[in-house]
């Protein structure tokens, strides 16, 4: 299963924040947080060339519906949350979606007809 968060990073803070996210403090950051919650990142993610909305995102695989529980309490969710914090616009929202593969998931076929 992917989680994905989305975002919107402030225009005068995007390079900043890909310069911390490149750190050893975000690399550790990150470390811990895959320690401490199961989950697995997998990168961020920036729109290139002007391709769609300049919206940022995360992905991570998230091994069960119970892991993505542990994120709630994860003191280093927090942290990670404190650290960004001032990169992040917060005048726009973006949806977070989970996905699971193609032959993970079920999909209902239509209703037959009635005759």
């Amino acid at each position: 299963m992917f989680f994905v968060t989305r975002y919107y990073i402030k225009w005068d803070k995007m390079n900043e924040y890909q310069k911390w996210l490149l750190s050893n403090e975000a690399k550790a950051l990150i470390k811990r947080f895959e320690k401490e919650t199961g989950w697995k990142y997998i990168n961020t993610y920036f729109p290139i060339l002007g391709f769609g909305e300049d919206i940022i995102e995360d992905w991570f695989e998230v091994p069960n519906w119970a892991a993505l529980d542990k994120s709630r309490t994860s003191k280093v969710w927090q942290e990670w949350s404190d650290k960004t914090w001032d990169f992040m616009d917060m005048t726009r929202s973006a949806p977070t979606v989970v996905y699971r593969t193609t032959s993970d998931v079920m999909i209902p076929a239509p209703p037959k007809k009635k005759k």
